[in-house]
């Protein structure tokens, strides 16, 4: 920005968005990195429990750097309660740890989708769409067995919860669009969920059926010659 470099102007509107929004979030905990967001005098910093002295966010793993300045920010906005807000997020998994992945898609669920807020992922991770799949079932399970809610809350905290009539999911291919909610279970088909694991499952179970001794053909008797 400094440079008049020519960034996309989304990325430089969420640069300056962040910007803004950090001299307000001057601390934030991330717990699912294991970390502390501060901000002192105009830069930002990552505290670890490992050490004393904070690391400079430009210092840090590429998925604390990639995700830190989001948090910041939605932090931030979620803080604005008197009108609601679309929130759009691409690929929010990049850099991440598939637990760390599931992680932030809750925090997400918890910051963006409050009130008549709403929010949409684009997402290659089938992580991220097990986690989502997880909120469907654990607020359907708690609503059709009320009985169970406590226990289903410490499996999936109720902030999470995701209602089945609130929820839509598409699979973008080849030009087209198609829905991979199915609307009689309330929950995403299974078969979208990571067609590229089942097809590595198949291969490796057809190369477990190769694992087969190689029959040998039985030495024909040779016929001694007067």
């Amino acid at each position: 920005m400094r440079d008049d470099i020519g960034l996309p102007k989304l990325l430089l509107d969420f640069a300056n968005s962040f910007s803004l929004s950090r001299k307000e979030v001057s601390e934030l905990n991330i717990p699912f990195l294991n970390v502390k967001y501060l901000h002192i005098n105009g830069r930002d910093f990552i505290k670890i429990p490992e050490r004393e002295e904070p690391l400079m966010l430009l210092e840090t793993a590429s998925g604390i750097q990639s995700v830190t300045p989001l948090l910041v920010l939605l932090e931030h906005l979620s803080r604005n309660t008197e009108q609601a807000q679309s929130f759009i997020i691409e690929e929010p998994e990049l850099n991440l740890y598939p637990t760390a992945q599931r992680d932030l898609v809750y925090w997400l669920l918890d910051k963006c989708t409050q009130g008549e807020n709403d929010l949409t992922i684009t997402t290659h991770s089938p992580y991220v769409l097990s986690a989502l799949n997880l909120a469907l079932y654990a607020g359907k399970v708690a609503t059709l067995f009320p009985h169970q809610h406590k226990k289903v809350a410490k499996l999936i905290p109720e902030k999470y919860w995701l209602k089945a009539e609130d929820f839509s999911a598409y699979f973008v291919a080849g030009g087209g669009v198609k829905s991979i909610f199915d609307t009689k279970t309330g929950l995403l088909s299974e078969s979208q969920l990571d067609e590229v694991s089942g097809e590595f499952a198949d291969i490796f179970d057809r190369l477990t059926d190769l694992r087969v001794p190689e029959k040998k053909t039985p030495a024909k008797p040779k016929l001694a010659k007067k």
